[in-house]
């Protein structure tokens, strides 16, 4: 299955906590933490698996994989 069938782009506000977002050099990180904040400035406040901390304003999208999409997309040992 080509890669892009198992990754969206979805904007900040609709990613969720064990979700796997794909990072500038093109590794998948899970989501450990996620704050949406709401007020005054909406956004969420995201907490990757490498301890990496990043703010995603909602008018963003990233490049998202469920958990299921992600364990559907690694590939198989001895495969």
């Amino acid at each position: 299955m080509p890669e892009t069938e198992l990754a969206r782009f979805t904007p900040a506000a609709r990613i969720k906590e064990g979700g796997f977002i794909r990072r500038p050099n093109g590794s998948w990180q899970e989501i450990t933490s996620l704050v949406q904040v709401l007020s005054p400035a909406k956004f969420a406040m995201v907490t990757l698996a490498d301890g990496h901390k990043v703010n995603i304003p909602h008018t963003h999208e990233v490049i998202y994989r469920t958990a299921k999409q992600q364990a559907a997309a690694t590939p198989k040992a001895g495969a």
